[in-house]
């Protein structure tokens, strides 16, 4: 099947980020008619900086956890004057200068928000639906969903929440944080976007600065302490196969590996932990699960008295006040942000993905062999940026698209759907037990086994690193 012949085959790709991207090159390059929806105005995904707060946007002050080179697509380099730690504008400047490089931006809708996939049983097309045109849906051979995970924010509320005169938004809706000068402000949350949006209120002046958690955290100066260099540059390329093995094979000995080097990190950057700060390392899974808060002001901050670290929230008990689970009450209260995360945009997908229930808390877990093909529709449908893996995201986004590309052209094969399924139901009986351990402190359905997916998607792609590498 030669280039030409691809050439009728229509294929929509749902989100510009770096995973959307990505594979419009890719499929582009096959010869495939491709079209890119985006909601946003410019490529990216979060890294596209937007005023429109119904988008998620990372914040301009924001710094990368990982080494520039770690975070670049195929066959276009960061610029030379990056510095070692790229902050999030000069991120989203890099994906438009790709799409500019490779002449993507002519494949690519912007502003048009899918509110409906469905599929087409006599043509065996998917069909999608917009909000601007929901009489006029599009049809089209094959869908490649790369919408990431940050899509629908999170909500919470608090008893006497009503009586709060102040302000209180998801951290989805933060923009310019030079608006909170003098303003004092409670960060509900312990992750990366809760050290973000605080330490970019020190940065724009804010009043008192509260940062409010229920747990510990595994914090991570990203660079190193004395020369400034990333410590991601360590991970040569033999021991990152050895971490994959350690967290499969030894689960609990890869956890107390980590535990001890993050643990000296902290000591080595900071000195001690002081158990006043509840920064106290949240407890092992025993199962090799981590979900680090890269930050290399946060403590620095809580030190200084800049930001007080506070227990969660325990109700709102006036205009502009606030007790913590400890009795504590902050007064003259003007905004409280929330960092707690999101939702995914499964439900949207339930025409192409079925998802197992699951007793108890734990939400459905959606049916994809490596985290990508719904064993169903494995030739016309992919979600390529749902995978959680223990080393840079974005190269895995990339890998991901081209794995894809080459599957769809025929040029790799799949296993048959019964294969697949079978291989989703053990995978999916992995992920229920280490959800049942890790709770909010791992990464959910979103994980694999780093080294089987990494081997497949490798072979699929044609790459031959492990025959070549190792």
């Amino acid at each position: 099947m030669d280039n030409m012949s691809f050439g009728d085959t229509k294929i929509a790709i749902v989100g510009a980020g770096p995973a959307g991207i990505a594979a419009l090159k890719e499929f582009r390059d096959l010869g495939f008619d491709v079209t890119v929806f985006e909601k946003r105005s410019n490529v990216g995904g979060v890294w596209a900086w937007t005023e429109d707060a119904g988008s998620t946007t990372a914040l301009k002050e924001t710094k990368l956890c990982n080494n520039k080179y770690s975070l670049v697509l195929s066959d276009y380099s960061l610029p030379k004057d990056f510095p070692w730690t790229v902050s999030a504008p000069e991120l989203g400047s890099y994906f438009s200068s790709y799409a500019k490089h490779f002449d993507l931006y002519r494949s690519i809708h912007f502003n048009k928000t899918v509110t409906n996939l469905k599929r087409n049983h006599t043509n065996q097309k998917w069909q999608l639906t917009f909000s601007d045109a929901p009489s006029n849906p599009l049809s089209f051979d094959k869908v490649v969903w790369a919408t990431g995970g940050f899509v629908k924010p999170k909500s919470l509320t608090f008893p006497g929440q009503e009586n709060f005169k102040g302000r209180i938004l998801h951290s989805s809706q933060a923009r310019n944080l030079s608006a909170f000068k003098d303003k004092n402000v409670v960060v509900l949350g312990i992750g990366n976007t809760a050290a973000d949006v605080a330490n970019a209120l020190v940065q724009h002046s804010a009043g008192k600065i509260y940062l409010s958690h229920r747990r510990g955290a595994k914090i991570l100066r990203p660079s190193d302490a004395k020369t400034g260099i990333p410590s991601d540059l360590e991970l040569t390329t033999g021991m990152v196969p050895l971490t994959w093995f350690l967290q499969k094979h030894c689960p609990s000995v890869y956890g107390r590996m980590m535990d001890s080097a993050i643990a000296q990190n902290f000591k080595d950057s900071w000195g001690a932990n002081n158990p006043e700060w509840g920064l106290s390392q949240s407890p092992s899974t025993g199962d090799g699960q981590h979900v680090i808060v890269c930050s290399q002001d946060l403590v620095p901050n809580i030190q200084s008295g800049r930001i007080l670290s506070v227990p969660g929230i325990k109700s709102i008990t006036g205009a502009s006040s606030i007790d913590f689970d400890d009795n504590r009450t902050a007064t003259d209260i003007d905004a409280i942000i929330l960092c707690i995360g999101y939702d995914d945009d499964m439900d949207l997908v339930s025409e192409a993905i079925d998802r197992t229930p699951v007793d108890g808390a734990i939400p459905p877990l959606p049916s994809l062999y490596m985290n990508i093909f719904p064993p169903a529709h494995a030739t016309s449908f992919a979600h390529i940026s749902l995978t959680h893996l223990l080393s840079p995201q974005i190269p895995g986004r990339v890998l991901a698209a081209l794995a894809l590309s080459q599957i769809w052209a025929n040029r790799s094969p799949l296993p048959d759907a019964a294969e697949m399924r079978a291989w989703t139901a053990r995978h999916q009986s992995w992920v229920r037990a280490r959800i049942a351990k890790a709770g909010p402190n791992g990464n959910g359905y979103q994980e694999v086994d780093n080294g089987e997916w990494s081997r497949f998607l490798h072979a699929a792609a044609g790459t031959g690193l492990y025959e070549h590498v190792g």
